[in-house]
């Protein structure tokens, strides 16, 4: 007599369970803000990016105006940069800067922002306009949030960016200076010295630009050069190499017409 009860309440606590693993699993499209936003958060934390990926595609799309949206833009870009994918962080971390009101979220959007193009700079014998964006990017939260630890990693990213984008500018000279280009050489060697004075590789700029003036019989410069590398870097190898310790050709005035 008691086996048809005890077979209905077994049946009823089946249908329970598989009611509530489908609503786990259920589309985006068919869960409503709460669940969605609630099943994105646990994706997330859980490191199931994809699917979080997933459910906050579809909040931010179905749900416009909630006031969470700037939150889950956030681990969307997160959820973005955890898989690697730096370009498309980028752009959630760029929306939620221009679609959000100013508030704590904004620094550090534009600090991921920073982290994401640094992630995208390559070696620097490779195409740098990663390593441009990223310098860009890195040097703005030392202009907006000064003295907080953001601007101070992205301080430290500032240099190595530097040195990299330094690097690259310093081999191109190398390559023309290697194939008698000395014209072209000058004109990466002046960059490096100019635009990243503080890289390691500048004192080696202006000890290769002292050899390329000489070369093609640019006396002042090389002698500005010479002085410039001696002055400003007296400690580097370079301000001691025995190419500055020859005898200085004679600079000829210029003739006025």
């Amino acid at each position: 007599m008691t086996t048809f009860p005890l077979r209905r309440f077994a049946l009823a606590l089946v249908s329970t369970l598989l009611l509530g693993g489908c609503a786990h699993h259920a589309s985006p499209a068919q869960l409503g803000p709460d669940a969605l936003y609630q099943q994105a958060m646990e994706a997330y934390r859980a490191g199931k990016n994809g699917r979080a990926i997933q459910l906050l595609d579809e909040f931010l799309r179905a749900h416009v105006g909630d006031p969470r949206a700037p939150s889950a833009r956030m681990t969307l870009g997160r959820a973005h940069m955890a898989r690697k994918e730096y370009i498309l962080a980028a752009g959630e971390f760029t929306r939620l800067i221009n679609e959000s009101p100013p508030d704590s979220l904004q620094r550090t959007a534009r600090f991921e922002i920073c982290e994401s193009y640094m992630r995208l700079s390559p070696k620097p014998q490779l195409d740098q306009e990663y390593t441009t964006g990223a310098l860009a990017h890195c040097e703005s939260i030392g202009t907006y949030y000064p003295g907080t630890p953001e601007a101070e990693r992205a301080g430290r990213w500032v240099g190595e960016l530097q040195q990299k984008l330094a690097q690259k500018s310093y081999d191109t000279g190398l390559f023309y200076m290697k194939r008698g280009a000395y014209d072209a050489a000058v004109i990466y060697f002046n960059e490096t010295v100019q635009q990243y004075p503080r890289t390691s590789v500048a004192p080696a700029a202006l000890l290769r630009l002292v050899e390329s003036y000489r070369t093609i019989g640019y006396k002042e410069e090389a002698e500005e050069a010479r002085t410039r590398l001696v002055r400003d870097y007296p400690q580097s190898a370079e301000a001691k190499s025995p190419l500055l310790q020859q005898p200085q050709p004679a600079v000829a005035s210029n003739p006025t017409g």
